[in-house]
């Protein structure tokens, strides 16, 4: 049985698989640098007010429960609007 090289030239799919992963993390590295930067007025802990309206990346998961949560509450459509 033979290996598979993903670096090798000729390995179209195995090139495009590996930028693929490379971009992804990348991007959580971003993502993560950026949530260190979240400005206190934001923050979960220090404001009640937007509390309600700031997520982690459980909201990919449950998309539909937490529209229907912000829809369903005036006073977050309105904070919203601001």
């Amino acid at each position: 049985m033979d290996k598979i090289d993903f670096l090798s030239e000729p390995n179209g799919a195995g090139q495009l698989l590996l930028r693929l992963v490379s971009r992804g993390n990348a991007i959580l590295a971003e993502l993560l640098r950026l949530s260190d930067r979240i400005p206190q007025a934001y923050r979960p802990e220090s404001s009640q007010e937007y509390a309600s309206l700031i997520f982690d990346f459980s909201y990919f998961n449950r998309e539909e429960l937490y529209e229907k949560r912000i829809n369903d509450d005036s006073a977050l459509i309105e904070l919203i609007k601001i």
